[in-house]
């Protein structure tokens, strides 16, 4: 047998060592291929990618619907993180859950909070407060099935919506009968066209749903929204020309679309130049024993009672469907001129009005009123 050293010509390669090299090569290679990803994934952004995926996985324990959000917030990316409940003097929504939803600055977010009914004062608080004496804007229905309404933020161009879902397995369990669901929005681009309107109630009623599958709560759900009614807060409806929610009022009004599944209902009875002067609403399901936690009514509203006028609030009363009774409200507002309706009948005779239809339309009865 022959060597093989023996036939390589002096000067030839060592095939060993070529070897050798190669595989030092091949190690350097992987080495910096292994270094390198990292950056790569890093830099091309799909590190963001998977730490924004990763934060929304855990926030409200992955409820909060984000397949239209950035739409919603004109941002290209979005974060979640939970929100530690607000235990001040004020009620305030998300005593069970509260989380966000924005862009990494931080200028453009949503807030989800998550209540059982017992808790409604804070989600009533938050979607508008409903002071006994204020301008407190429109509840407008979401409709498509859905106990829920919309609403502008006040003084801002923002939104807020709030739905109610009635939980099935928990009807025995009266401070846990339903699952409340605030979502607002801040610091969003323009929210007064049809379609982030439409944008916004999607993603609430969407995000009720995964809440209620997270937290336990069986309910019949709607459909889906594809438009919601137009905001008709600051809009004058001409004397006898009512059509919604104070259809049958006599004077010029401001008012919104009916629903009845709306949880919240308003109206308002304005007088002169377009001056409200005063506030009709009505509340159904957990609201009604919220109305008195909220600023002003200490001591001049009495759910107990069906109907009363106190310290110039008239309230009225309905059984309904649901086994607990609806309340029907009249507030005088600031700035209401004595002359407009004096003795008050012209107040009483709206409340009844307004009373009776939307009664009526939520299936309810044994209406008392002051």
């Amino acid at each position: 047998m022959v060597d093989v050293t023996e036939q390589r010509r002096i000067g030839d390669p060592d095939p060993g060592a070529a070897r050798l090299k190669r595989k030092r090569l091949l190690i350097a290679a992987g080495v910096a291929l292994v270094l390198a990803v990292p950056g790569i994934f890093y830099f091309s952004g799909a590190y963001d990618s998977w730490q924004d995926s990763r934060t929304l996985a855990d926030t409200c324990r992955g409820s909060v619907d984000t397949s239209e959000v950035k739409e919603l917030l004109g941002v290209d990316r979005v974060r979640g993180h939970d929100i530690e409940a607000d235990h001040g003097s004020s009620p305030r929504a998300g005593q069970l859950h509260k989380c966000s939803v924005g862009g990494p600055d931080g200028n453009a977010s949503v807030s989800v909070s998550l209540d059982w009914s017992g808790d409604a004062a804070g989600p009533l608080h938050d979607f508008g407060g409903f002071t006994p004496y204020g301008d407190v804007g429109m509840a407008t229905p979401l409709k498509h099935g859905w106990e829920g309404v919309l609403d502008e933020v006040s003084g801002t161009r923002n939104l807020v919506a709030m739905v109610n879902l009635p939980c099935e397995n928990r009807r025995t369990d009266a401070r846990h009968s339903s699952l409340l669901v605030t979502v607002q929005g801040m610091g969003t681009r323009s929210m007064d066209g049809a379609a982030q309107r439409a944008r916004f109630s999607r993603m609430t009623v969407k995000t009720a749903q995964n809440a209620a599958k997270a937290w336990g709560c069986t309910f019949r759900a709607g459909g889906v929204v594809e438009r919601v009614p137009d905001s008709t807060a600051h809009t004058q409806v001409p004397q006898g020309e009512a059509r919604g929610t104070c259809a049958g009022i006599k004077t010029a009004v401001r008012e919104s679309a009916t629903d009845a599944k709306a949880p919240i209902e308003n109206c308002y009875v304005l007088a002169g130049r377009g001056t409200p002067q005063y506030r009709i609403s009505a509340f159904y399901g957990p609201f009604v024993r919220a109305l008195p936690a909220q600023r002003g009514y200490s001591g001049g509203l009495d759910p107990e009672k069906p109907a009363g006028n106190k310290d110039g609030v008239l309230w009225g009363s309905a059984k309904c469907p649901s086994g607990g009774r609806a309340m029907y409200i009249s507030t005088r507002l600031p700035g209401a001129a004595d002359r407009f309706d004096p003795d008050g009948n012209a107040e009483k005779s709206a409340l009844k009005t307004f009373a009776l239809r939307s009664s009526k339309r939520h299936g309810c009865e044994d209406l008392q009123l002051p």
